[in-house]
């Protein structure tokens, strides 16, 4: 797999764990101006995301394996493993 494609499949993976976080907050009750300025967040990263997996191409970063590209796995996994906890609390 390219790294173009990991590294935008992993902005997909932070999109698609932010919108389970502000589900997670919208059931909570949690309505204001920062639970709408995130999900505007979340459809910018998203359709950025779909964007540059389709034709990735296009994107221009990153054009090879780096420390960027492992430091947004690495954020990737990390946010999603927390949103996995805070998933489960819920859950329990």
């Amino acid at each position: 797999m390219s790294p173009k494609r990991v590294y935008w499949s992993a902005f997909l993976v932070f999109g698609l764990c932010a919108a389970v976080d502000i589900a997670l907050d919208v059931s909570a009750g949690d309505v204001g101006i920062n639970t709408a300025a995130a999900a505007a967040g979340v459809v910018a990263v998203g359709y950025a995301s779909v964007v540059a997996l389709r034709d990735p191409e296009r994107a221009r970063v990153p054009s090879d394996w780096g420390p960027l590209v492992y430091l947004v796995i690495v954020g990737a996994a990390l946010y999603a493993f927390g949103v996995a906890l805070q998933l489960y609390s819920v859950v329990t």
